[in-house]
């Protein structure tokens, strides 16, 4: 029962952290909607848009800076809860769950944080542009990431449940042929 307990409070962690970054993707969706599937040259407002919101980022109050890591850091004790259990499992999709998370993590400070730099520092119209693209490209990259750590972390638990129902059942009969 204990490990039950652990793998549910394991798995609340680490979707919270999922669902609080999309949280935040899903607020920049509606500047990267158009700068990915749209044409910007016919929406100019677009780019003026996006490129105003972006340099605010890049000059939010530095407590604001801390909160992502903070939700890193509830997912990452969810995963290394994960992998002190040291079963096949746990190392199987709490690793593969971390890999994608070292994977999205990568591809915000390689993409995201230059791009934001550039956007905020930037004059040139075509490099701003450009910019704004690839760090719609690198949310979307992400949020596919977040959304394979979710699924392997429900897939994972959903194992982890069914062994413990048939284990019922079978001290149920076990319990029913003693009487």
């Amino acid at each position: 029962m204990e490990k039950e307990s652990t793998q549910t409070a394991k798995v609340a962690l680490i979707l919270c952290s999922c669902f609080f970054a999309y949280g935040t993707y899903w607020s920049d969706w509606a500047f990267d909607y158009y700068l990915l599937w749209a044409n910007p040259v016919s929406l100019p407002e677009t780019v003026a848009r996006a490129t105003s919101y972006y340099a605010n980022q890049a000059n939010i109050p530095s407590i604001l800076k801390y909160v992502p890591i903070a939700n890193l850091c509830i997912a990452t004790i969810g995963l290394i809860t994960g992998l002190f259990s040291m079963t096949d499992g746990n190392l199987l999709f709490d690793g593969a769950s971390l890999v994608l998370m070292f994977f999205g993590l990568s591809t915000y400070f390689n993409s995201v944080r230059p791009a934001i730099t550039t956007v905020s520092e930037s004059a040139d119209a075509n490099e701003i542009t450009i910019a704004l693209k690839n760090i719609a490209a690198a949310h979307f990259i992400i949020v596919l990431a977040i959304t394979g750590i979710i699924g392997l972390q429900v897939t994972h638990y959903c194992i982890m449940k069914k062994p413990s129902k048939e284990e019922e059942e079978e001290e149920d009969e076990e319990d029913y042929k003693k009487e």
